[in-house]
């Protein structure tokens, strides 16, 4: 895994393995539940928004294991 950033400015996670996705995901999963009610509304939809691209990734036919951040993040579905 490497992290790029382009000359406008814009940075990518390049070659992330299914393992380095997953540690990524704890992380943040661990970051909302330690600053639950103190994650502005637009890291929120940001986190959501990755938790469920990270969900259609890794869980395909929409059977995930365990609750996603969604419980735990007061945002709208409609970001």
């Amino acid at each position: 895994m490497y992290i790029d950033k382009d000359s406008w400015g814009k940075f990518s996670v390049n070659d992330l393995s299914e393992k380095d996705l997953r540690l990524l995901h704890e992380a943040l999963k661990m970051y909302v539940q330690q600053n639950l009610g103190r994650i502005h509304p637009a890291d929120g939809a940001r986190i959501f928004r990755f938790d469920c691209e990270y969900s259609q990734v890794l869980h395909p036919d929409g059977k995930s294991k365990g609750a996603g951040m969604e419980r735990m993040l007061d945002v709208k579905h409609n970001t």
